[in-house]
């Protein structure tokens, strides 16, 4: 027996000889169908060398203004023990330091992040009651684990608002990495 879709556009689904419908089923991220379906998923990673104690290692700001920017997830790396206070500053200031460009996850699809990224940002100051979470490495020396925090889309950011992640230690090298979708 076969059970056609009430829609009209010809979708079918079987059913077994014991009078059960045949279905299957995949979970995926928003973070996938954002990239698959919209081609509006991305990533911003800061690299520096060298940045000073109690500065934003990483800034990144909205400017879309018809889409909110989801954050799923953030990869912290420091080379000496600190804490990544991610936080959210209350106001939208410009950034000042080293632009990074959004990369694009569908790589067949053209569309730009509309989204205003920096390293070593020093414009921001560091506001403790706007912090979002705090994040601990375990670096030693010679240990090079990074952290991941998967805020699973729920950070999310309109017009101008930004999420800044701020380095407690003095480092000689770091890496953010955040992923993000734009989404009406």
């Amino acid at each position: 027996m076969i059970i056609l879709g009430g829609t009209g556009n010809g979708y079918a689904a079987e059913v077994t000889k014991s009078n059960r419908l045949n279905v299957s089923s995949r979970t995926a991220s928003r973070l996938y169908y954002a990239s698959e379906d919209d081609g509006l998923a991305f990533s911003w990673t800061g690299i520096s060398a060298d940045v000073a104690a109690a500065l934003g290692g990483m800034y990144l700001a909205n400017t879309s203004q018809v889409r909110k920017l989801y954050i799923s997830k953030m990869y912290l790396y420091a080379d000496v023990p600190t804490q990544f206070k991610i936080w959210c500053p209350a106001t939208y200031t410009a950034p000042d330091g080293t632009s990074v460009v959004g990369v694009n996850l569908n790589r067949t699809s053209a569309h730009v992040a509309e989204a205003t990224c920096t390293v070593n940002e020093t414009n921001n100051a560091f506001a403790a009651a706007q912090v979002v979470c705090t994040v601990r490495n375990n670096e030693t020396t010679g240990d090079e684990f990074g952290q991941w925090v998967d805020f699973e889309s729920a950070l999310i950011l309109g017009y101008h608002d930004a999420v800044e992640v701020e380095l407690v230690a003095d480092t000689a090298a770091f890496e953010i990495t955040i992923f993000g979708h734009f989404y009406e």
